[in-house]
């Protein structure tokens, strides 16, 4: 909701390809659309082409994501709330690819020519999700192996 509302007051404010500085030299608001995955990777593959099999992918990965979310709710294992972030962000972009045959990206970050490529809070959202989850999986292994720093 909070993703798909950033996005529509970007594309009612914002002239496509505008932006607005909020903190020089480091942050700003982009209209951008991106028509590959996320930080603008594939997005050289023409003008949406790749489109319809970028949204087969997606449904296919949100409802592996939805099986597995299943599986570790039983269990009672904080992986659901990561597994969420994901498939919220994944839902996030899917219905921008629906609705206008791209994503809509707004956040820039910068330093002098240095650009991160421009995301939206979909993208946060995935990221954080895959971010948490590998810690997640990290930890549960070194509790599972009871891997230690301590010599043996």
């Amino acid at each position: 909701m909070i993703d798909q509302l950033t996005k529509s007051l970007v594309q009612s404010r914002l002239d496509l390809f505008s932006s607005v500085q909020l903190i020089p030299h480091f942050f700003r608001i982009v209209s951008v659309r991106n028509t590959g995955i996320v930080f603008g990777l594939l997005s050289g593959r023409g003008e949406g082409g790749h489109q319809g099999f970028l949204i087969v992918f997606t449904i296919l990965a949100m409802l592996a994501i939805l099986f597995y979310s299943r599986k570790k709710l039983q269990q009672g294992a904080l992986e659901v709330y990561p597994l969420a972030l994901i498939l919220g962000g994944a839902a996030g972009n899917l219905f921008d690819r629906i609705e206008h045959g791209r994503v809509i990206d707004f956040l820039d970050f910068y330093i002098g020519n240095a650009h991160w490529p421009a995301f939206n809070i979909a993208d946060s959202c995935i990221v954080v999700g895959v971010g948490s989850l590998l810690f997640l999986q990290w930890r549960e292994e070194k509790v599972r192996t009871g891997s230690s720093a301590r010599p043996e």
